[in-house]
C-alpha cells in the first residue's frame, strides 16, 4: 500500500547516509591532493549555480521541511552557515535524527491535505508535495553535490550515490532450468 512516509523518508535517510560517505571521500581527497576544503565547499559548476555547501543545505532543508509540513514534526531552524566538512556532516546527522524520529504513520491521511510553502507562497496536496516536489528536489540537490565533487576529481561513483550500505543490489541466484 502506498504511503507518503514510505515514498520518502526511508530513502531520504539512506541517501543522507550516502551523502555523508560522499562528503567524507571529498574531505579525504582534499587531504590527499592538497586542495583547500573551503575551495571545494564553495565550488560551483557554473557561475549561476549554487556551491556545494548550498547543495547540502538544500538536501537537509527539503528533508526537514517534509518532516514538519507533512510529518507534523517541529520545524527546526538551521542557519545555513556550515562552512567545513565536519559542520556539513553534523547538519546531515541532525537531519537524519529528525527523519528517524518520525513515526511511520505520521503522514497517513495527508495525501489530499493542503501543504503550504510560506516563503514561496506555493501550495500543494500532500501527495503532490512529496512525489513531485520533495523527492525530486532532494535528489536534484544530492545529484548536484555529487556532480560538483566528481568534477573536482573526488573518486566517487554510482554506488556511492545509491548504495553505500550495500543493501540495495543483492545478487540473485540464476533461475534453475
Amino acid at each position: 500500500m502506498f504511503s507518503l512516509y514510505r515514498a520518502s523518508v526511508p530513502s531520504m535517510i539512506k541517501s543522507l547516509g550516502n551523502l555523508k560517505v560522499i562528503l567524507t571521500k571529498a574531505e579525504q581527497h582534499c587531504a590527499t591532493k592538497g586542495t583547500k576544503p573551503e575551495e571545494m565547499i564553495q565550488f560551483r559548476l557554473i557561475d549561476d549555480m549554487r556551491p556545494l555547501d548550498y547543495q547540502v543545505y538544500s538536501c537537509c532543508n527539503t528533508a526537514k521541511f517534509l518532516a514538519s509540513r507533512v510529518g507534523g514534526a517541529e520545524d527546526v531552524f538551521f542557519a545555513d552557515d556550515e562552512k567545513t566538512f565536519a559542520e556539513l556532516q553534523g547538519r546531515v546527522d541532525r537531519t537524519v535524527d529528525i527523519l528517524k524520529a518520525l513515526p511511520p504513520d505520521c503522514m497517513d491521511g495527508k495525501e489530499e491535505a493542503e501543504i503550504f510553502m510560506e516563503k514561496a507562497g506555493f501550495k500543494f496536496t500532500g501527495v503532490r508535495y512529496v512525489t513531485e516536489y520533495v523527492v525530486p528536489n532532494f535528489h536534484f540537490h544530492l545529484a548536484s553535490a555529487y556532480c560538483i565533487l566528481r568534477h573536482l576529481g573526488v573518486p566517487i561513483g554510482a554506488f556511492d550515490y545509491l548504495d553505500t550500505q550495500k543493501d540495495l543490489f543483492v545478487k540473485a541466484e540464476e533461475p534453475k532450468a
